[in-house]
């Protein structure tokens, strides 16, 4: 891979430009990577009214009617129902692993075999989250780049 880039100072934004032989997995998560660092989730913590970048999220779930919103070290607040956020962020790498949980694959380190054929995903900060039977099927089509 060859990375580029130029400083222009009369430009108003930010351009990636992405050249590649061929669309394989690799380049589509690419692609999902780069769109999710600019892609924006509203939410709080205890006092404060923040916005984050979807790249820096690991993981969110629903616990107790909450949404919680995890990044490496920061745990955010949000009142927007867990479906709503796997609707604006599929697209960009994020999958549903269990009713309760929605995991940014960016942030996946490792898949690793339970019994009784579930499996538990282990993130790069070291969260392990189970992965129930009903999505299975669909997390092992998209780490295979069938999906």
């Amino acid at each position: 891979m060859i990375i580029k880039h130029e400083l222009i100072e009369a430009q108003k934004d930010i351009e990636v430009f992405i050249t590649y032989p061929r669309k394989t997995p690799f380049v589509v998560n690419l692609l999902k990577l780069v769109k999710s660092a600019d892609t924006k989730i509203s939410c709080r913590t205890n006092d404060e009214a923040i916005f984050v970048n979807a790249s820096e999220i690991y993981y969110i779930e629903s616990v107790d009617r909450k949404t919680i919103i995890n990044c490496e070290n920061n745990i955010f607040y949000t009142n927007e129902p867990l479906y709503k956020f796997l609707e604006k962020l599929e697209n960009i790498g994020f999958f549903q692993i269990n009713k309760y949980c929605i995991v940014n694959l960016n942030k996946l380190d490792t898949i690793k075999q339970l019994p009784n054929s579930h499996l538990e995903a282990i993130l790069k900060n070291g969260k392990q989250l189970y992965v129930t039977r009903k999505y299975l099927n669909d997390l092992k089509n998209i780490l295979r780049g069938k999906h």
